[in-house]
């Protein structure tokens, strides 16, 4: 009877560990939707958040009086862009969103040297889609693998007319003007990082590694620019 009573007891501490177990997936799984999948795979909420385009077309991120902006130039097609994007969204949450810095983002070909992700992009703003929620969702598509059926997908995800979106695509050349600009500024791997202060030309940031900063030192230049 004992062996009896201690069996019963552990099935119900498994049960009930598996129940837990369950329950911990089912949560992060829902906060993944709730963070990706509920805006359609953007990671803000971009209408709260000021958008300005430089005078050659880049698109920049928050406040116009920030001063200092984080400029990146990336390839959705680097797996390892693909990953920093997790220190982007530091950025842009902790320093972004509260008027610190502002984000400009270029493009730049290290491994889609055609640029036809780049054209995608370009073309779909074009035809009304918010950059930032465009930007999100090709690094999403990317990361988990260009087919020949993703152009579409991306036409669907951004709402706008795949036919439109392919006959543009020829004719994009933002992603060529980010590449000469990087090329100027000493740029030759993805994701390639400088800083604008003041709106100045760009400049290496203070103590940056090769192949991507650290989120500890691009807060650290941009707490230096903001003189905290």
């Amino acid at each position: 009877m004992a062996g009896q009573v201690k069996s019963a007891s552990q099935q119900r501490t498994l049960l009930f560990g598996g129940i837990i177990a369950v329950a911990v997936v089912i949560g992060i799984v829902a906060i993944v939707i709730s963070t990706t999948d509920a805006r359609g795979g953007a990671k803000f909420d971009y209408d709260t958040i000021p958008q300005t385009f430089t005078e050659d077309g880049a698109p920049v991120l928050g406040d116009p009086a920030a001063p200092i902006t984080i400029v990146e130039f990336a390839d959705f097609q680097c797996p390892h862009c693909q990953t920093y994007t997790s220190t982007i969204a530091q950025v842009i949450e902790n320093h972004v969103l509260t008027g610190e810095a502002k984000f400009e983002f270029r493009m730049f070909p290290s491994v889609d040297r055609q640029g036809f992700n780049f054209a995608l992009i370009e073309c779909s703003v074009e035809q009304g889609a918010n950059f930032w929620v465009a930007h999100d969702i090709m690094f999403n598509m990317t990361s988990r693998g260009w087919n020949q059926t993703s152009s579409q997908e991306f036409a669907n995800q951004v709402n706008v007319s795949y036919g439109e979106l392919l006959n543009c695509a020829s004719d994009a050349e933002q992603w060529v003007v980010d590449a000469t600009l990087g090329q100027q500024a000493g740029v030759s791997g993805t994701p390639g990082m400088r800083v604008r202060y003041n709106d100045g030309p760009l400049q290496a940031i203070p103590g940056a590694e090769r192949g991507g900063p650290s989120y500890t030192v691009i807060r650290a230049a941009i707490e230096q620019a903001n003189g905290l």
